[in-house]
């Protein structure tokens, strides 16, 4: 079954109501059953569906919800380790995503995604403490932070293989998203609201408006990556208030992402049949607004269908894809420019290093 086929069985299932239809089909069944975990919405699917399958099918949705849940309270415990790390240098942090957004929008929390690492925003002027920090505890840097602050929006971190706590990977974001021309994440510590983690430990995230912002900004830096980005938007966007939701397309103007804005509108009219953007919200066309249709739409899903190969000309369609939603002409050209650095730069890693033996990896190097 095409891409856009298993989507529109998946997107029966998140509709309010959903359509049980699909249920009766063994066949669509078997598909979203075989699909729903690549797409990201297994959760989900599992939760609406458990009620209303004969009992032998029960077992998949039960499986597919310990699962979920377990992952949710691990990384709810990574995250408090990691936290606690950080806190004890003094390091202020942000936690994105994962396991407390959950909590926010989830009833129960383990209906969301899984996460696979942890995603913390820290200030670009105590990245290389928290580095230091996580790498005392077992952590190493997955490339040298001088190249992520070239051409990224966050450091990665892993945790050393064969060391006996199995820790999952963090991604430490000295800007919101968007590589080098993404939000410095520091306006966002001074609007960030705590949050108790179960042990006891304050954590802070991102305010209502700003984790409006961010999810919205995620799902176009993903390239509208699997169907379960734009139903967290969605989910997020109900459940928040008038004026969130006011301030964070405020902001999204503000930094010269109208684009995103009437990107994901097209998205929402395509897949859920209603607007994003209302007539009265004040948002910008751009200087290729006429390019953004339903087709581009279905193109950036095309693109983005897990397990796609990421061959030369399929990075190449979706650098593509990122220029046709920038705001203005100098938008474009300096998303030009980041392109032409970063293949540049990779480039360059291809080519042996001066005076390296063979194997030998350049050192990591941090800022300041």
């Amino acid at each position: 079954m095409p891409p856009d086929g298993l989507i529109d069985l998946l997107t029966s299932l998140l509709a309010e109501p959903p359509d049980l239809s699909v249920l009766r089909d063994q066949a669509a069944w078997a598909a979203i059953k075989e699909n729903a975990g690549r797409f990201g919405v297994a959760p989900l699917v599992a939760s609406v569906a458990r009620s209303h399958v004969a009992a032998e099918e029960r077992a998949w949705c039960d499986r597919v919800l310990v699962e979920s849940w377990t992952r949710h309270d691990r990384m709810l415990g990574q995250l408090e380790f990691v936290l606690g790390v950080l806190a004890q240098e003094g390091i202020p942090t942000i936690a994105l995503k994962g396991p407390l957004l959950a909590q926010r929008y989830y009833a129960p929390a383990l209906l969301r995604k899984p996460s696979m690492d942890l995603d913390l925003a820290v200030a670009g002027g105590d990245i290389a403490r928290a580095c230091e920090a996580l790498v005392a505890e077992g952590y190493a840097l997955n490339s040298p932070v001088r190249d992520a602050f070239r051409q990224s929006h966050h450091v990665t971190l892993s945790h050393v293989s064969g060391s006996r706590v199995s820790r999952p990977r963090i991604e430490l974001h000295f800007r919101l998203s968007h590589a080098a021309v993404g939000i410095p994440v520091e306006e966002f510590f001074k609007r960030s609201v705590p949050v108790s983690l179960p042990g006891g430990l304050e954590a802070r995230v991102l305010g209502a408006s700003d984790r409006l912002l961010h999810l919205a900004l995620h799902l176009a830096h993903a390239r509208f990556g699997t169907l379960f980005y734009l139903y967290e938007v969605r989910r997020a966007w109900r459940a928040e208030s008038a004026g969130a939701r006011a301030e964070a397309l405020r902001r999204a103007v503000e930094h010269r992402f109208c684009g995103v804005l009437r990107m994901i509108d097209v998205a929402f009219r395509a897949r859920w049949g209603e607007a994003f953007l209302e007539p009265e919200d004040a948002v910008p066309g751009t200087w290729l607004n006429w390019r953004l249709t339903p087709e581009l739409y279905r193109r950036f899903e095309k693109w983005s269908a897990p397990g796609r190969e990421l061959s030369l000309g399929a990075r190449l369609q979706g650098r593509w894809l990122d220029f046709l939603i920038t705001d203005g002409v100098r938008d474009g050209l300096r998303l030009v420019s980041l392109f032409g650095r970063t293949a540049a730069m990779q480039a360059a890693e291809m080519l042996p290093l001066r005076g390296a033996r063979p194997g030998q990896a350049e050192p990591p190097v941090l800022p300041g």
